[in-house]
C-alpha cells in the first residue's frame, strides 16, 4: 500500500508505476489494452448489468475478478477496468472494492467530490494507464504544431484515439499542463 500526502508526489509515483506496467507487458501502442494487462495477470473480467455499480475488484489468494457494468459506454468500461487495476496494484491489502457510479468519475484532483484517497489514486492510475504521459504529450505537440493552436476538434481526435471520453482527455491534458483550466 502506498501512503503519500503530497498529491504531486503521488501523481509522479503513479506515472512511474503505470509506465513500468506498460513496459512489463510490452504495450507500446495506443489505445492501451487494459484487457490484455488483466489477462496477463490472470484477472478475469466479467460484464453484468447494474444500476448501482460501475465496477468492482475481488481478490482472493492469487486470483482476481473485475466486474464491469455492461450498460455503460465502452469508454467508461475501459476507464473502470483501468481504475480497478489501480486498486489491484496500489491497494494490495484490501481484497474487495465495489465502486459505485460516482466514485470513478474522472475529475481533476482538486475536485471537492467526496471520495476516499484510494478512489482518487485509482482514478489517477486509470488516467495515467489509459493516457500515458509520453504518448499524450507527443500527440498534443504534433496537433498543435500543425495549426498553432489546440482546437475542440483536437480534443475529440485525442479522445477517440485513446478510447476515452472527451472529459477524461480534457482533464488529463489539464493535469499534464498542456491546456489551461477553464
Amino acid at each position: 500500500m502506498i501512503r503519500i500526502t503530497n498529491n504531486f508526489h503521488m501523481s509522479e509515483i503513479i506515472e512511474q508505476k503505470t509506465q513500468e506496467i506498460l513496459n512489463r507487458f510490452e504495450i507500446t501502442s495506443i489505445p492501451v489494452s487494459v484487457e490484455r494487462i488483466a489477462a496477463a495477470l490472470d484477472i478475469q473480467i466479467k460484464m453484468a448489468p447494474s444500476s448501482d455499480f460501475s465496477g468492482l475488484l475481488i481478490r482472493k489468494s492469487h486470483t482476481a475478478l473485475i466486474g464491469i457494468n455492461k450498460e455503460e459506454p465502452h469508454t467508461r468500461q475501459r476507464f473502470t477496468i483501468a481504475h480497478e487495476l489501480g486498486h489491484y496494484f496500489l491497494d494490495k491489502r484490501k481484497d474487495a472494492f465495489v465502486d459505485n457510479k460516482a466514485s470513478i468519475e474522472y475529475r481533476d484532483n482538486k475536485s471537492h467530490a467526496s471520495r476516499s484517497a484510494k478512489e482518487s489514486r485509482a482514478n489517477m492510475f486509470a488516467a495515467a494507464l489509459l493516457m500515458p504521459r509520453p504518448h499524450v504529450k507527443k500527440d498534443f505537440k504534433r496537433m498543435v504544431s500543425k495549426s498553432g493552436v489546440f482546437l475542440e476538434d483536437h480534443l475529440s481526435l485525442l479522445a477517440d484515439k485513446y478510447l476515452v471520453s472527451r472529459e477524461a482527455m480534457q482533464i488529463r491534458l489539464k493535469e499534464l499542463g498542456l491546456i489551461r483550466p477553464l
